[in-house]
């Protein structure tokens, strides 16, 4: 009876360890680690992510499809119903939602958007439709700073149909802080965000504004939806 308690002993705590093993999910930093390591990531839908170890969990929409897969949606807009003129701390921790069939709207957070753009270099993709029906793409690489810099954007490299509205001219949103109506960081001597209804990274106003309150605004061109996907440059 001993011998046989004794052993029982031994191997209890292995046996915990190996059902925990099996019967809770490992929760992966990004789209392309699930893309690559989930049983179901090959496909498109909703998943959980942590996007650093000290993150909070955080339910996101994949773009799995094409050459790369691996696509983290982090805004959409495709019908108006949702409001975008929000507070620094709504932006900050992200609003809206979309389904398992990736329809809805959806900011992701500004802290969100750190995290993931904070682990090494990272690609942005800009899909959008005018109102006449007309698709084009924009493609940077894309740095979001930390909040107590005030969330800092960094972009460079475009590439892609729809011209380089963010980084081009002289009035850039590349390097400006995020900007909401209640905290106004922008360039310009009035309050951008409180003018245009939204939070972006206004500079002296805007060239392009994805967060429009009357609509996303790219070089100029009201589009009809939009778009915004990041994930690793790494394969």
């Amino acid at each position: 009876l001993y011998l046989v308690s004794f052993v029982m002993d031994e191997l209890l705590p292995l046996y915990v360890d190996v059902r925990f093993y099996f019967f809770c999910p490992i929760v992966l930093p990004d789209c392309v680690d699930i893309f690559h390591k989930h049983t179901r990531g090959e496909t498109s839908g909703l998943f959980n992510i942590k996007a650093s170890a000290a993150a909070d969990l955080v339910s996101v929409y994949c773009f799995q499809e094409g050459l790369l897969g691996g696509w983290l949606l982090v805004q959409q807009r495709e019908n108006g119903l949702l409001n975008f003129n929000r507070t620094w701390a709504e932006f900050r921790e992200g609003f809206g939602r979309v389904d398992a069939q990736g329809r809805g709207e959806v900011w992701l957070g500004n802290q969100n958007l750190h995290l993931l753009t904070s682990q090494g270099e990272t690609l942005l993709r800009v899909e959008m439709q005018d109102g006449e029906g007309g698709v084009s793409t924009a493609d940077y690489i894309i740095r979001v700073g930390p909040e107590e810099e005030g969330y800092p954007l960094h972009v460079s490299g475009y590439s892609g149909t729809a011209g380089d509205a963010l980084a081009m001219s002289s009035a850039s949103h590349s390097g400006m802080k995020f900007s909401t109506w209640d905290r106004d960081n922008d360039a310009g001597a009035g309050n951008c965000a409180a003018t245009h209804g939204g939070g972006w990274w206004y500079n002296n106003c805007q060239l392009a504004n994805l967060n429009d309150g009357a609509g996303a605004v790219w070089d100029g061109r009201r589009l009809k939806s939009v778009q915004m996907f990041v994930r690793p440059a790494a394969l």
